[in-house]
C-alpha cells in the first residue's frame, strides 16, 4: 500500500518528539512510503531549527539528509500541481504546504500519516484518510 508521510512524521524518526513504537512500526510496515519532492527541504528546515536549539549536531543532520531520507521515502514530483494545493487549502483550511501532501494523497488514492493535527484536520475535510502517527497504524489496515 502506498502511504503519504509528511515532514512531521519523517522528523520523528530523528528527534525524540513522541513515542517511538509507531514510527518504528511504520518504517518496518512494508508500505511504500512516499512524499512530495519538497519533503527533504521541509525536513531540513525542521532539523536546522533543532541544530540551532542544540538538540542535534549539524554533521548528524547532513548524514540524515544524505543517507536515510532517500532510502526510506520515495519522493514524487509535484510540479504539475499548479492549482490543486491552493484549491484544497482554500476549501478545507490549512496551508498550501499541507495541501501539497493532500494533493499527492488524493492523486495516489493513498492515506496520509502525520503527527500534525492541522494536517489531519485538513485531509479529513478533503475526504482523505489521515492517521495520526501517535495513534498507531491500525488505520492503515482498514484499507
Amino acid at each position: 500500500m502506498i502511504v503519504v508521510v509528511d515532514a512531521s512524521v519523517v522528523v520523528t524518526w530523528y528527534l525524540p518528539v513522541g513515542p517511538a513504537e509507531p514510527v518504528v512500526a511504520l518504517l518496518g510496515s512494508g508500505h511504500d512510503l512516499v512524499g512530495p519532492e519538497s519533503l527533504h527541504i521541509e525536513v531540513a528546515s525542521v532539523l536546522l531549527r533543532a541544530v540551532r536549539r542544540r538538540e542535534l549536531d549539524a554533521s548528524m543532520v547532513r548524514q540524515i539528509l544524505d543517507q536515510t531520507l532517500p532510502d526510506d521515502v520515495r519522493l514524487i514530483p509535484v510540479s504539475g500541481y499548479r492549482h490543486l494545493p491552493f484549491d484544497i487549502a482554500h476549501a478545507h483550511g490549512g496551508s498550501v504546504h499541507d495541501a501539497v501532501y493532500i494533493s499527492l494523497a488524493r492523486t495516489l488514492a493513498a492515506p496520509i500519516v502525520t503527527a500534525d493535527v492541522q494536517m489531519r484536520r485538513t485531509a479529513l475535510s478533503a475526504g482523505l484518510r489521515a492517521i495520526m502517527i501517535g495513534d498507531g497504524l491500525a488505520g492503515l489496515q482498514d484499507g
